[in-house]
């Protein structure tokens, strides 16, 4: 019996914490649109600072699409939109330096701060335009 009462007062420790926590707020649809904008926005603009166009590859436009985690990390590999397809196969150069980027700026920083939640899931389409 009272390996039983122990275990129930080490379960109760485990709970009453979690009771005094502050739970996440809840956001309306337009709060969570603008908080899923803020992160991609981020994100975007990370891959973008990382990105460093090789000469003579101007006004080319490559979108490619992402899967990634609030905590910054890929969830998946980053694929060639269709509509880019053909400009992607056309330049490995330019494809090359936008696969360079994406590993210069992982993991993306400052999500959290944004609201995303560590296992939280987001997908985006960066358009790596010269």
């Amino acid at each position: 019996m009272f390996a039983i009462l122990a275990r129930l007062v080490f379960l109760l420790g485990l709970v009453i914490p979690a009771f005094g926590q502050d739970a996440p707020p809840v956001l309306t649809p337009e709060e969570r649109a603008a908080q899923n904008l803020a992160i991609a926005t981020a994100v975007q603009e990370q891959l973008l600072a990382c990105w460093s166009l090789p000469p003579g590859y101007e006004d080319r436009t490559i979108s490619v699409r992402l899967a990634f985690l609030g905590d910054g990390t890929l969830d998946g590999d980053p694929a060639v939109a269709p509509e880019s397809w053909r400009v992607a196969g056309k330049y490995p150069a330019l494809m090359r330096s936008i696969a360079a980027a994406i590993d210069r700026c992982l993991p993306f920083a400052g999500l959290e701060a944004l609201g995303a939640a560590p296992g939280e899931r987001f997908d985006i389409t960066v358009h790596f335009r010269s």
